[in-house]
């Protein structure tokens, strides 16, 4: 279709004035070809998303599947339900059940009252003897005693010795507690007098030469010995000894190396 246009009038200070007006329609010419496609466009930005629409029926439900072999998950516990009345009490067990554990001992009861005293049982066997306890501390000094009396005189010092070189010898009283020594080649008597001597005096006997000497009794005097004669000991052999011991009066026991 072919447009005119016609340019009507044109005053001062006024723009154009445009009028068109279509002529005829022509017959159609015959249709070209298709032009190829052109390029595509650039995507247009997404538009805002629609409103849901309303959920549909559903479905019927469909057959069941057959178990699976692979056990799922335990699911969590859940809560402990609450508990259901106490049933009938069973029977009596025939097989003992475990020991428990002991309880914690009770408190002690109060003391009971004081029973009669019984009779006294007969007295037991004793015992053996413990052990010896250990000494005790010594305690303290006791006062000091009254003196005694005084004691009869012992044997005390020999006095001194009293050489004879004779056959003989009568014994006298300064001979008390001495020594007397008896030494001749030849044998001796030794006498011992009446009333010279008094209970509990001594004189003391050595031989000291070949000369053995003999004991002999005065007149009234007694001597007891265990020699071979009791009346008349001997000393044994040379530097024997013995000792006169005036036992009571006229009386003498000697002792010693004698026979």
């Amino acid at each position: 279709m072919t447009t005119y246009v016609v340019i009507e009038s044109i005053t001062p200070n006024q723009s154009l004035v445009f009028s068109a007006q279509q002529g005829p329609q022509g017959i159609a010419g015959a249709t070209g070809p298709t032009g190829p496609t052109g390029a595509a466009g650039p995507t247009g930005p997404t538009g805002v998303t629609g409103a849901t629409g309303p959920a549909g029926a559903t479905g019927a439900t469909g057959p069941t599947g057959a178990d699976s072999t692979v056990p799922g998950p335990t699911g969590p516990t859940g809560p402990v339900g609450a508990t259901g009345p106490t049933g009938a009490t069973g029977a009596d067990s025939t097989v003992p059940g475990p020991t428990g554990a002991t309880g914690p001992v009770g408190a002690t009861g109060p003391v009971g009252a004081t029973g009669t005293t019984g009779d006294v049982g007969a007295t037991g066997a004793t015992g053996p003897a413990g052990a010896t306890g250990a000494t005790g501390p010594t305690g303290p000094t006791g006062l000091t005693g009254p003196t005694g009396p005084t004691g009869a005189t012992g044997v005390g010092n020999i006095a001194g010795f009293n050489t004879q070189t004779g056959t003989s010898y009568t014994l006298v009283i300064g001979d008390l507690s001495d020594i007397v020594t008896l030494n001749n080649a030849a044998a001796i008597t030794l006498t011992v007098p009446p009333s010279v001597f008094s209970a509990n005096d001594q004189v003391h006997v050595v031989q000291y030469g070949a000369g053995q000497v003999s004991f002999a009794q005065g007149a009234g005097v007694t001597i007891l010995s265990t020699g071979a004669t009791t009346t008349a000991p001997k000393l044994r052999t040379n530097k024997s000894a013995a000792t006169v011991i005036c036992t009571a009066s006229n009386t003498f026991l000697i002792v010693g190396d004698i026979v």
